[in-house]
């Protein structure tokens, strides 16, 4: 199965650019807001920015778990 790079290529710019993640031609199939572009106004929002984490919960949700981090960090993660 041989892929053209030009395609694989095309569809990360694509991705990257819009962030808008899956095939260009079924948006019903990709996800949206995957990626997003670098804030670097500042060195302290470069770095709010890379901390950032996207779980997808409601903020009026009550389940802990998924909000408890690795054995490795400490607290909870706040949405």
């Amino acid at each position: 199965l041989a892929v053209k790079h030009q395609t694989i290529t095309n569809g990360l710019k694509y991705s990257l650019a819009t962030g808008n993640w899956g095939d260009q031609k079924k948006s019903m199939s990709s996800k949206a807001g995957v990626s997003q572009v670098l804030n670097r106004y500042t060195y302290a929002s470069t770095l709010s920015h890379l901390r950032r984490c996207n779980t997808p919960l409601g903020r009026e949700g009550k389940i802990a778990k998924p909000r408890q981090l690795h054995n490795t960090h400490r607290g909870m993660v706040c949405p």
